[in-house]
């Protein structure tokens, strides 16, 4: 098995072990998005999100790359998308598919995505880059299957998030520390993403920072004070975090990206 290969492995047993985790973290979204940071990211992304995808969904076929419980999936398909989804967890598509019965969910590699040239008018991927030594064989497959036009909204990690991530990630591979995540994880720029997004045959691509500061330090170092902090923070984070001068140090990045024309 080549290091690519053991390592992308690697992620999809952390997180067919994380999967009950997931299932209840995205269960108490409904009740408070300030509980802790992963919450308020994703709360955050979302925001996003809104930005790019149609209210309404009808006739618009999607496409989740990466697509974990399915939470996703779940609410899109509520507004009317033709939803489809792949995911290297089969624990992970075990809660997917309860959250969306019926629906085209399969065990498949984000580098080799089983559907024909051309067939999705969007494509979301959260969370799966940074996990990948070498993103361009996924980008590349989501330009294959996305329609001329489609659209790609992607996120990835950022290597000069405040949260400083990108060290402890590597020191953690040294020394274990706490809970922290041991799995190796791959960080980028914003340049360096257009770059892959372009070659990959997309004619349009914007990044953007999800949220930004030292928030995860907060929950780790005092965590009653986060919910409140992150109340009063919110309306400058979505200020600041997309801003020009702070986008690269913001701790999470969404791309939104065009396929151009076959052959462009």
């Amino acid at each position: 098995m080549s290091n690519i290969e053991s390592q992308k492995q690697q992620a999809i047993e952390l997180h067919s072990a994380q999967a009950d985790m997931f299932a209840a973290r995205y269960a108490e979204a409904a009740q408070d998005v300030y509980k802790d940071c992963f919450l308020y990211s994703r709360h955050r992304l979302d925001a996003l999100l809104r930005r790019y995808l149609p209210e309404r969904g009808d006739g618009l076929r999607l496409l989740d790359v990466g697509c974990g419980t399915g939470h996703h999936l779940a609410r899109l398909r509520q507004r009317g998308y033709e939803i489809a989804g792949i995911d290297g967890s089969e624990e992970m598509l075990r809660y997917a598919r309860m959250n969306n019965p019926g629906a085209d969910l399969r065990l498949a590699d984000v580098d080799r995505l089983p559907f024909p040239d051309g067939c999705f008018d969007l494509i979301l991927c959260i969370e799966v880059l940074r996990y990948l030594p070498d993103a361009s064989g996924c980008i590349g497959e989501m330009a294959r299957v996305l329609k001329p036009g489609g659209i790609c909204l992607v996120t990835a990690a950022p290597r000069f998030s405040l949260n400083a991530y990108w060290v402890v990630n590597r020191v953690v591979q040294l020394i274990p520390v706490g809970n922290l995540v041991r799995l190796k994880q791959f960080f980028t720029t914003s340049v360096q993403l257009r770059r892959q997004f372009l070659e990959a045959g997309f004619q349009t691509v914007n990044v953007h920072g999800v949220y930004l500061g030292p928030i995860n330090w907060v929950q780790r170092l005092a965590p009653r004070l986060l919910p409140r902090l992150l109340r009063a923070w919110e309306p400058h984070d979505a200020t600041l975090a997309d801003h020009a001068l702070w986008r690269e140090f913001s701790n999470m990045f969404l791309v939104h990206a065009v396929r151009g024309e076959r052959g462009a």
